[in-house]
């Protein structure tokens, strides 16, 4: 979803130069939560009604405003404003298209929209979220490794100990995975029942790494978990770009479905 979908087109505007107690009259007026501070036509940044709350009513708004304005383009999706907005620390950005100023987002709004896209069980986001960040980075060129997360034996662990333990191990084992992934670069989802997927920017041997460790039977609830991965290296595959999502994503979940095939005839041989 991009941010034209969601963005206030509403702009209103004031001076610095008048009274907190002005702007907040015509926030009211006008029923809208923030003002566009302008002078002479140029933007100097917004005043909220968090900031004449906060601020003496006798103060001008040039002293209440947030100041260094934010920009963003109406074409930004949802979790790019997520994270610019994190990063620079602002409550709201201003949409600009072609120099020309066509509306506002808040912080607010964005984090609302977000939350829509979050698994109730893992608290992970759920598969139009890595689709989106995928496709983005295919149209930007970006390579990327793309791992398809299977949890091994799932169903057995479902007749064994009851459905409701194996809702606890979804939500525990992501956890596990949420505490492998960066915080820069990694992009992780639940994709579907006790599949997950990961997109990552980071070097080949870090990938390794990752794939190691959940394959690697780890402690969940008392019971030993592992995962089967299959992984499509967008750094060394020469055609990457020439596939679409879907494709990419169906040739993990096949890598995934294999390496569970070869742990199942390695098991039955040994």
């Amino acid at each position: 979803m991009n941010i034209s979908d969601i963005m206030t087109t509403t702009i209103c505007t004031i001076t610095s130069d008048k009274s907190v107690s002005y702007a907040a009259e015509r926030m009211n007026e006008s029923h809208v939560d923030s003002l566009v501070v302008m002078d002479h036509g140029e933007v100097l940044g917004m005043v909220t009604t968090r900031d004449v709350l906060s601020a003496h009513p006798n103060r001008i708004v040039a002293d209440a405003m947030s100041s260094h304005p934010f920009y963003l383009s109406a074409n930004h999706n949802v979790w790019e404003a997520y994270h610019a907005l994190h990063q620079e620390q602002s409550g709201l950005a201003l949409i600009k298209e072609e120099d020309q100023l066509i509306g506002f987002i808040t912080k607010e709004i964005v984090e609302m929209k977000i939350a829509e896209y979050r698994d109730p069980l893992s608290g992970l986001y759920r598969a139009p979220y890595i689709q989106f960040i995928g496709e983005n980075f295919l149209k930007e060129r970006k390579p990327f490794h793309l791992l398809f997360i299977d949890l091994n034996d799932f169903g057995r662990i479902n007749k064994l100990h009851g459905h409701p333990f194996g809702d606890d191990v979804i939500r525990t084992y992501s956890s596990v995975l949420s505490s492998l992934a960066e915080e820069q670069g990694d992009y992780l989802c639940r994709y579907a029942g006790d599949e997950f997927v990961l997109i990552s920017t980071i070097s080949d041997e870090q990938i390794q790494e990752y794939i190691s460790l959940i394959t690697r039977p780890t402690n969940v609830l008392e019971i030993f978990v592992s995962a089967a991965v299959g992984h499509v290296n967008g750094f060394q595959t020469p055609d990457f770009f020439d596939k679409s999502w879907r494709e990419l994503i169906a040739e993990a979940s096949l890598g995934s479905s294999a390496a569970k095939l070869s742990k199942t005839i390695t098991s039955t041989v040994g």
